[in-house]
């Protein structure tokens, strides 16, 4: 009797540590990249983050594809020559590989014919991306 406690106590305990450290390993990942609007197009590029960007990532959002998302505003300096930062979080690592795979058909879904553009202006011609991160959350407030 006290061999058959003793295994099961074993296996309860390495049950335990396992879920513990595979938690450990399930951080938040977020992609942050830093739009820098050219020649003053604001209008341009913040119809074309509202209208296509947002709409994407609410549709993400919904399906369970991302963890959240934020658009900011700053102004750019000298130091930080950026206007936009597009926020995406995810729940982890694994959500993170998927990105391309799980926002293809949502792109098909809502936007078949292209972005939705104010004019004529393309992307290019009115926002650039400066950087691009991929960060990893130690850790954040309780909610």
């Amino acid at each position: 009797m006290k061999i058959k406690i003793t295994s099961i106590l074993f296996y309860v305990c390495t049950f335990i540590y396992k879920s513990n450290a595979f938690a450990q390993q399930s951080k938040p990942v977020a992609d942050i990249n830093f739009v820098r609007i050219k020649d003053g197009k604001v209008a341009e590029a913040m119809y074309f983050y509202e209208n296509n960007w947002k709409v994407f990532r609410q549709a993400a959002l919904e399906r369970g594809y991302i963890k959240s998302y934020k658009l900011l505003t700053t102004s750019a300096d000298s130091l930080a020559n950026f206007h936009i930062i597009l926020f995406t979080e995810y729940k982890d690592s694994a959500q993170y590989k998927a990105q391309e795979e799980n926002f293809r058909p949502i792109l098909k879904e809502f936007s078949p014919g292209g972005p939705k553009l104010l004019n004529t202006l393309k992307p290019r011609d009115f926002a650039t991306i400066v950087f691009s991160k991929k960060t990893i959350t130690e850790y954040e407030n309780e909610r």
